[in-house]
């Protein structure tokens, strides 16, 4: 089992360096293990409260060892060990199994965790949250901006917060923050954060690269919480269409680690479940759980307008292939067009009604001048969608990653097949399957 140790502050000895095995984390201008300008006491963010921040650190320490600890060449499963810091070792210790659980929902990987006791903090001056109503957990990808419309459009003050380990996310996250601001005036706040990966270790030696981020999305919560937990408490969104939630899988092959979990239903309730236990706010929520991605974006354009939605809409990214447009003459953040979050926002346009504005390298560039990688992804998943659509989504494979006690199966197969209808409906009336086959 490959361990992985967080050190909070200046609790390692002087003496002793650090390993590779270990992410040491001080205020930015002390040094830190890896990419944050955020200190391990949160005060950036604010009063947050203790549960919230040891929340923060295990999210930390698990994006970290997710990102350096390397997928076996045959397989998919690791075995990963983390000790951190935390102000309540009994109580965080008292739901070990359940947390290792919920990781091995999220990753696909077994886990164990060790907790010890978390130095006292010194004192900081912390920041002010903006009064906000709701705090939305905003990526800069079509689904987040959806949330944001609704909250704005119907009156409420809006904390957006933001997570990025790639300089591209973070411009469009502050471009879309900007062009909602113009529109909804005194009504929206962004907070960026930083964290990623360094590719060396402070004093010497290089970490892991694995470039899966299954366990993004923990991090990404567990700040927005740490947002919300400031007196007065707000509730979070973490706003995804339900079929993109639920993920049922394409093919035979798509499932287990293939078929990502990163807001499945199950990932929320038990994250709620976990910090409420140590006496943390976890009041979260998707408020499209029962959405299908092509519904979200119709009520946008109900909400601003058909052009405005359009404009809007094709301003956020949604590619999981963000460096695939390199040497191609078009701009590095060139969205790939047939990856699953690209086609799932095509056929969102098309189900809508709505003009789709993007630049997408599939359409743009010529078959024959496309590289070989782009050209072996879009005959995969265009093959592969254009056959799962005939076939539905089955009880089964929802259940296969179980749904929360409140969620109804007949709903979630709705959702779901409601979904997958969307998404072959972009293969059958395109040029795509001509342009693969």
């Amino acid at each position: 089992m490959t361990s992985r140790r967080l050190i909070i502050g200046d609790s390692l000895p002087r003496s002793r360096p650090l390993t590779t095995d270990e992410f040491l984390w001080r205020a930015a201008s002390d040094g830190t293990s890896f990419h944050t300008r955020l200190g391990p006491q949160l005060a950036a963010i604010g009063e947050v409260p203790e549960p919230n921040v040891d929340l923060v650190a295990l999210a930390v320490l698990t994006f970290l060892a997710d990102r350096t600890v390397r997928r076996p060449s045959k397989g998919w499963e690791r075995e990963i060990e983390l000790d951190l810091p935390v102000y309540d070792v009994d109580g965080w210790q008292a739901i070990e199994p359940d947390i290792a659980r919920t990781l091995e929902i999220l990753t696909a990987d077994t886990w164990a965790l060790h907790f010890r006791k978390r130095p006292a903090a010194k004192p900081q001056k912390v920041a002010e949250r903006p009064k906000v109503d709701r705090v939305l957990l905003f990526s800069g990808g079509a689904d987040s901006l959806c949330g944001a419309v609704r909250s704005l459009a119907a009156g409420e003050r809006l904390l957006l917060v933001s997570h990025w380990d790639w300089a591209g996310h973070s411009a469009y996250q502050q471009r879309l923050a900007r062009s909602l601001a113009r529109r909804f005036p005194n009504q929206v706040q962004l907070r960026q954060h930083r964290l990623g990966r360094r590719a060396t270790q402070l004093g010497g030696g290089s970490f892991g690269d694995e470039p899966t981020r299954r366990s993004r999305s923990l991090l990404f919560i567990a700040l927005g919480l740490a947002h919300a937990s400031i007196d007065p408490r707000v509730p979070l969104w973490v706003a995804e269409n339900g079929y993109a939630a639920l993920n049922p899988p394409l093919a035979g092959e798509r499932r287990g680690a293939l078929s990502t979990r990163t807001t499945h239903p199950v990932v929320l309730d038990q994250l709620q479940q976990l910090i409420a236990a140590v006496g943390g706010h976890g009041e979260l929520s998707n408020p499209f759980s029962a959405a299908t991605k092509g519904e979200m974006y119709a009520e946008v354009a109900e909400l601003l307008g058909k052009d405005n939605a359009e404009k809007l809409l094709s301003m956020s990214h949604s590619c999981a292939h963000v460096r695939w447009a390199a040497g191609t003459g078009y701009r590095p953040d060139t969205q790939c067009g047939v990856c699953f979050g690209c086609m799932v926002r095509r056929s969102a346009s098309l189900a809508a009604g709505l003009d789709d504005r993007t630049t997408y390298l599939h359409a743009a560039i010529e078959p024959n001048l496309q590289s070989a990688q782009l050209r072996q992804a879009a005959r995969r998943e265009i093959l592969t969608v254009r056959y799962a659509g005939p076939r539905g989504v089955t009880a089964a494979e929802l259940l296969s990653a179980g749904l929360p006690d409140d969620v109804s199966l007949d709903e979630a197969l709705d959702v779901a097949n409601r979904g997958l209808r969307e998404l072959a409906a972009v293969v059958d009336t395109t040029a795509d399957l001509a342009r693969v086959v």
